[in-house]
């Protein structure tokens, strides 16, 4: 059975919420709950009958004399504490690095990284606190790597000629001139050093190293800028053509444009005993966990879209779009058993990961406040990795009517809804709720 994560955010058998907003706040926790990074770590890790899961892999659970791990990310805290809640006294070695820090239950040491824009300073001590690690291991020995959306904080260190403060200004200049946060992360993988496209242990290393990945929806080689994942010259023109399109490349120094040339340096080779990540967590579990507790309680769930990735006030708009086709389509009468309609989506406000959400995410609820076409509809913006970043932005918050209509309150604001932070990070969820109007039959 697994067992409750210490930081438990929603812990068992906390009552239903009340107040103006009772739906979003339980399909909140619950998608949180679903897509939770402790968990989904459990299920991947499992020793039973002699037996060691690990991810998509199962050997002799006397396979391994040692184990290491390296946990980076939002969720560094999360997946640390499932690996040691599996394996136990097997690991004798860890790290950790993310923007909270080490929990007490975790008897090795970290680094904070706060949000921002490409490699974070601290980035270069934990590729050598991560490389030595590695360098203790022998074939008979198994390093775990625990990834999240945040990872690139700790592995990606600047390309020749630039600082880290200089890398992370140049990729936020080219998201302003135009390059999705999609292109950007791509940008940080081709161009980046240090742990980055592959070359974060190196290819010598002769113990197994199999990787974990928490995601948004950008593929587990993202995550982190795939510190096991070589860079593909594909990646290296697609990387050079974004820039030439978005008149950038000049304002590289030399030796970082030279990085991005058909006859660049080879390519980082990962060790032949890395596998392929794993993914444990993404954004369907997410919007599955979400639409199952609506269902439950007696409400119509829809998916509005599985993902949006334009800019905060461009995925409000759409995301209203795709609700309102849904209530064209499907009405919410008052004859109909339902409750009403929630509708879902998955949100990235067109970020790179490891960049602080919330002012996106006030943008995204103040248009949706403005922009929503029905009076009684209610629109949540959720953060599913707590507040990272500014204190001034809640984890979550909805603007609209109350889904409970005996609520009384003041429709004009953000009402919040909190969070511990560092659960997980599969993005943001958006939710639309519209009550059945009254005078129908009592739904289920």
């Amino acid at each position: 059975m697994i067992g409750r994560f210490p930081w438990d955010p929603f812990p068992p058998g906390t009552p239903d919420p009340k107040g103006p907003d009772p739906l979003h706040a339980l399909v909140y926790r619950t998608a949180v709950s679903g897509s939770d990074a402790y968990r989904s770590v459990r299920f991947a890790l499992k020793r039973e009958n002699g037996v060691l899961r690990i991810g998509n892999r199962f050997v002799a659970d006397a396979r391994y004399r040692e184990v290491a791990f390296v946990a980076a990310g939002h969720a560094a805290n999360s997946m640390a504490l499932a690996t040691l809640a599996v394996l136990d006294d097997r690991v004798t070695q860890g790290y950790l690095a993310g923007p909270e820090p080490v929990v007490d239950e975790v008897p090795f040491q970290g680094v904070r990284l706060s949000p921002g824009w490409g490699g974070a300073e601290a980035a270069p001590g934990v590729v050598r606190a991560t490389q030595e690690i590695a360098e203790r291991l022998g074939e008979s020995d198994l390093l775990i790597l625990l990834l999240s959306p945040g990872a690139m904080r700790a592995f990606g260190t600047p390309p020749p000629g630039l600082t880290a403060a200089e890398f992370g200004e140049f990729l936020e200049s080219v998201h302003a001139r135009g390059a999705t946060g999609r292109e950007v992360g791509l940008l940080a993988r081709a161009l980046g050093t240090g742990g980055v496209g592959g070359a974060l242990v190196p290819p010598s290393l002769r113990a197994d190293v199999e990787t974990l990945v928490v995601e948004r929806g950008d593929g587990a080689a993202f995550v982190g800028g795939g510190p096991t994942v070589a860079v593909r010259p594909a990646e290296r023109a697609e990387a050079r053509a974004i820039l030439v399109r978005l008149d950038a490349l000049d304002a590289l120094p030399a030796p970082a444009r030279e990085w991005l040339s058909p006859g660049a340096a080879p390519l980082a080779a990962p060790p032949a005993t890395a596998r392929r990540p794993v993914v444990v967590a993404g954004p369907p579990d997410a919007l599955r966990a979400a639409a199952d507790i609506s269902f439950d309680k007696g409400w119509t769930a829809r998916l509005a879209a599985l993902e949006i990735r334009e800019a905060p006030t461009a995925a409000a708009d759409r995301f209203l779009d795709r609700v309102e086709a849904l209530v064209r389509a499907e009405p919410t009468t008052a004859e109909r058993r339902s409750k009403g309609m929630a509708a879902f989506a998955m949100l990235t406000l067109d970020l790179p990961e490891g960049t602080d959400e919330g002012p996106g995410m006030a943008e995204f609820l103040e248009r949706a406040r403005s922009a929503a076409r029905r009076r009684e509809m209610s629109v949540g913006l959720f953060r599913t990795a707590g507040a990272i970043g500014s204190g001034s932005y809640p984890a979550g918050g909805v603007v609209g009517s109350p889904a409970d209509p005996t609520a009384s309150f003041d429709p004009s604001g953000v009402r919040s809804l909190a969070m511990q932070p560092g659960i997980t990070d599969v993005g943001l969820l958006a939710a639309a709720v519209l009550p059945r109007p009254p005078g129908g039959p009592t739904g289920g």
